[in-house]
């Protein structure tokens, strides 16, 4: 009976350990904007994987060798940042795509309270995967934007505020938000 107690008091103990080892959590983003135009409409504007500079006004320019499954794209900002990204799932029926982000320019280094350095790219996530759905409702089309990733700072301490979950998680909203409102200003018109 002593041992089990031993080794109970044992277990229970390291279960915080075991918490803060885990690191962080991942970060889910969903923004959703109807507009008022024909749904067809609205997926051929925004499917074109290699057009997205046309509607999204954080995107300078687009670089892509396609619109079809394994398309890859180099996104470049206003400041000159790039991110590299591939397109994982099209579907033209459904009205959906995937992508995710293979490589971002960094554009700063940060140090955290310990005194570890980390890069800060041009978005700071890490594990980006990203998906647009069109969808038919009253009043138009719906269109769907979500975002699953990972913060940059990937320690077990206070995370510097340009790597955060904040950070993170308010740039992805923001870019969703910005496009989002773009696509409708452009499509109604």
């Amino acid at each position: 009976m002593k041992l089990f107690s031993q080794s109970l008091l044992a277990s229970v103990l390291l279960i915080p350990a075991l918490v803060m080892a885990h690191g962080a959590s991942r970060i889910t983003v969903e923004e959703k904007i109807t507009i008022d135009a024909d749904t067809a409409e609205v997926w051929d504007a925004v499917k074109q994987f290699d057009n997205l500079h046309s509607w999204h006004p954080a995107v300078k320019a687009t670089d892509a060798d396609g619109n079809t499954k394994g398309a890859q794209r180099t996104l470049t900002f206003a400041n000159d940042s790039t991110i590299k990204e591939t397109l994982r799932k099209f579907d033209d029926e459904k009205m959906s795509l995937m992508y995710a982000i293979d490589e971002m320019d960094v554009v700063a280094t940060v140090t955290d309270d310990h005194g570890d350095e980390y890069d800060v790219p041009a978005v700071p996530v890490r594990n980006y995967k990203s998906w647009i759905k069109v969808t038919d409702v009253d009043g138009g089309a719906e269109v769907s934007w979500k975002g699953k990733f990972f913060r940059v700072y990937n320690g077990n301490h206070h995370a510097p505020d340009e790597i955060s979950d904040d950070a993170a998680e308010s740039a992805i909203s923001g870019f969703y938000q910005a496009g989002l409102k773009a696509a409708k200003s452009k499509l109604e018109n």
